[in-house]
């Protein structure tokens, strides 16, 4: 994992883009007008992120190829500011999906909270998105709020059984 650059931007367009491309693909719009709407939300929401968590670590997720050089296939969004820290958002492109990169990162950030003494970790996650929420619940962390109707908050919190993770 490293910091963003502003090399990264058009990256961070085209990740954005992924998570929205199978609601995409049933507009009827040319592919130019979905990429302004897309570019634009993707504008939008990072204003927004580095707005509301503006001591978050956001992290380009990256891997070495065959040859040795690094790819990003994602970003970590982790907000380590509070007592409760925060996955802001994690997500990678497709290609890179299914792969254990986010149990991973998410078992890191466990271990980290472990030994910093945090009070665990929350995140929201899509309602429907089951995978996302099958490896939430497999990692530890359980529903602590009622759905919002398209967000659903999840919590891991320590236990003495913790100390494994």
């Amino acid at each position: 994992m490293r910091p963003p650059t502003d090399a990264d931007w058009a990256f961070l367009q085209r990740l954005f883009a992924s998570f929205r491309a199978g609601e995409m693909a049933r507009v009827a719009w040319p592919q130019a007008h979905k990429d302004a709407l897309l570019n634009d939300q993707f504008r939008l929401q990072h204003h927004h992120l580095v707005t509301h968590f503006p001591a978050a670590d956001f992290w380009i997720v990256e891997r070495a190829d065959r040859s040795g050089v690094m790819s990003p296939l994602g970003r970590f969004y982790l907000d380590r500011s509070t007592a409760l820290w925060r996955v802001v958002d994690i997500g990678f492109l497709p290609e890179a999906r299914g792969q254990g990169l986010g149990s991973t990162l998410l078992q890191w950030a466990q271990r980290s909270a472990l030994d910093a003494g945090a009070a665990g970790i929350d995140l929201h996650v899509v309602v429907l998105n089951a995978p996302a929420q099958s490896l939430y619940r497999k990692l530890g962390f359980q529903v602590e709020d009622e759905s919002d109707g398209l967000h659903q908050r999840m919590v891991w919190r320590p236990t003495p059984q913790s100390k494994t993770v």
